[in-house]
């Protein structure tokens, strides 16, 4: 499953796709180019401060679906510094 979610600021199509792969769910940086989503790449820093030969997706690992949901909820809370803004502790999306 891949869910893209376009940043309607971004003059290049950039934005923030939502991934399950093999039952770890991870955001990963994208961009939408004439229509297609591409995953952006990186070459990450080994030890020894050079990158490694294997290219992997720019992205942040969440773990699980649950755990997922738990880490995205509490950023969501963190995010609703507003006295305004709903919090989520009744479980509601303030949306």
């Amino acid at each position: 499953m891949e869910i893209f979610l376009e940043d309607p600021d971004s003059k290049w199509g950039e934005g923030v796709m939502l991934e399950d792969y093999n039952g770890t769910y991870r955001l990963l940086s994208a961009q939408n180019k004439e229509g297609t989503v591409y995953k952006k790449w990186a070459f990450p820093v080994g030890k020894d401060k050079k990158p490694i030969e294997k290219m992997f997706p720019m992205g942040v690992r969440m773990g699980s679906k649950m755990q997922a949901v738990k880490t995205l909820k509490y950023f969501l809370e963190q995010l609703s510094t507003d006295e305004n803004e709903p919090k989520t502790e009744d479980g509601d999306i303030p949306f």
